[in-house]
């Protein structure tokens, strides 16, 4: 199974557990007045117990599928900008890391030092203007900045393409 179809199963599993429920909600009681949808009461309570069996055999399922993914993410290098990653790696940095180093290099400002100049109250020793000086390197930040957006816009496509051929690992495989 491709690491792709493992995660569309686990869709398919939480689609089916939540009718599932719906179902046992639905035929969990009756009044005295009705007649039990399946025929007769035991009938009915054997549906609902068939049910709940059959999340739990499904909840097993989705854990073993979910295992099997984080193993296989784990265990699959790929090699972005130089850097090998792993695929749980890049997932991190999709979600959360870049846009946080995006955020770390644009700090890279004079804004704080320009307010506090502009506040005033601070006085330059006789005959010298007080001057803003940036602690860091524009270059620098700008190719630091331009390497994270870079990277964080190739990840999608750089997983697409490793979710639909990489064959899932078995929780028993080395990683």
């Amino acid at each position: 199974m491709k690491l792709i179809e493992g995660m569309k199963r686990l869709r398919v599993i939480e689609k089916r557990m939540a009718s599932n429920i719906e179902n046992i909600n639905r035929y969990a009681a009756i009044l005295s007045t009705e007649r039990p949808m399946f025929g007769s009461e035991d009938k009915q309570k054997s549906e609902v117990k068939a049910l709940i069996q059959a999340n739990k055999d499904l909840m097993g399922e989705y854990l073993g599928l979910k295992k099997r993914i984080e193993r296989t993410n784990l265990g699959i290098e790929i090699e972005i900008q130089g850097t090998k990653y792993q695929i749980s790696d890049l997932l991190v940095i999709k979600r959360k890391l870049a846009k946080m180093m995006e955020s770390t290099y644009s700090a890279l400002n004079t804004k704080q030092a320009e307010m506090r100049m502009a506040r005033g109250g601070i006085q330059a020793p006789a005959g010298e203007r007080i001057q803003v000086v940036p602690m860091f390197d524009e270059t620098d930040k700008n190719t630091q900045l331009r390497s994270w957006q870079d990277l964080y816009d190739n990840i999608d496509s750089r997983l697409e393409v490793i979710n639909a051929t990489t064959e899932l690992l078995e929780i028993t495989d080395k990683i």
